[in-house]
């Protein structure tokens, strides 16, 4: 029998997310008014808020977290948690992972799925059964390895943890691609894809954005930001939103469901009159003008 390989190919499988190492896993039960007094490291760490309501602080800026809700720590990022006049659980992940694409995920607040929340509970599980510290102690720095620890633990641990990730930030509409799938920390020759798709996202929600939360979400200064998209589009970042904005505009106006001031508040224009003198300025002509213009090619 011959068992030569014949047009078989291997494909080589990419990890764009690699955990290479776990620090500590927690569960905390916090009581009313608790406050950690605050840490620093250079790693990354999660946090996930199971039951009640808590403040977590980073670099001295706060965030509320509901139930459900995960937020995740940079590495060298100086932070706390504390809760007011209620109780809270939480777990607690802190993590090596080198990958890139994991800066997209720094500083927000991204409620969980019932199978990313799945993946958390295995995670949580799999610490239980394999070392041998409680995951209470606050004052963890290190994890011991049960000798009885079951097979694969470890690798669980990680598996679940990349997958979490992963699952994250295939739900972050910012993010990007290179050719091969992989999620990257915007290159220069990315830098007006991503912004065009940031903006877009916000049309789609009804949310004005400014070039300092641009900035932020990518990681590159507003100055480079607009100079790259000027260069890339001939338009400032400004304009094009302003672009956007009438052409959805227009499309609302041709459903004849909505008043002018209903569109203009609801793409965030600051009054009707400037939401109008724009209009003007891309049409050639006012709102008004232009429903009747619809009107008119509707006449049989």
């Amino acid at each position: 029998m011959n068992t030569e390989n014949k047009n078989f190919i291997k494909n080589s499988l990419g990890c764009p997310i690699k955990v290479s190492g776990i620090y500590t896993i927690h569960y905390f039960k916090y009581g009313r008014n608790f406050r950690f007094k605050g840490e620093a490291h250079d790693f990354w760490e999660m946090v996930f808020i199971d039951s009640g309501n808590a403040i977590v602080v980073a670099d001295d800026k706060e965030y509320s977290l509901k139930q459900g809700d995960t937020f995740f720590h940079k590495p060298n990022e100086k932070h706390t948690i504390y809760t007011n006049d209620e109780f809270a659980n939480s777990a607690i992940i802190t993590f090596e992972c080198k990958s890139p694409a994991l800066k997209l995920l720094g500083g927000k607040i991204i409620s969980l799925d019932e199978y990313e929340k799945s993946l958390l509970n295995k995670v949580i599980h799999e610490a239980k059964i394999s070392y041998e510290d409680k995951l209470n102690d606050i004052y963890l720095t290190k994890m011991t390895k049960k000798n009885s620890a079951p097979f694969g633990g470890e690798q669980i641990i990680k598996n679940c943890t990349e997958l979490l990730i992963i699952s994250l930030l295939r739900k972050d509409k910012s993010q990007h691609k290179s050719n091969d799938g992989v999620s990257i920390n915007l290159s220069s020759n990315k830098i007006v894809d991503s912004v065009k798709a940031i903006l877009k996202d916000k049309l789609d929600v009804a949310e004005n954005i400014n070039l300092d939360e641009i900035s932020y979400r990518l990681g590159f200064s507003k100055s480079y930001i607009k100079a790259q998209f000027k260069k890339q589009t001939g338009n400032s970042v400004i304009q094009y939103y302003i672009d956007l904005k009438i052409d959805r505009a227009k499309k609302l106006l041709s459903q004849q469901k909505f008043t002018v001031s209903e569109i203009a508040d609801s793409l965030g224009f600051s009054s009707v009159y400037y939401f109008s003198r724009q209009f003007k300025l891309h049409t050639d002509m006012s709102p008004t003008e232009y429903v009747n213009s619809i009107k008119a090619d509707n006449v049989l």
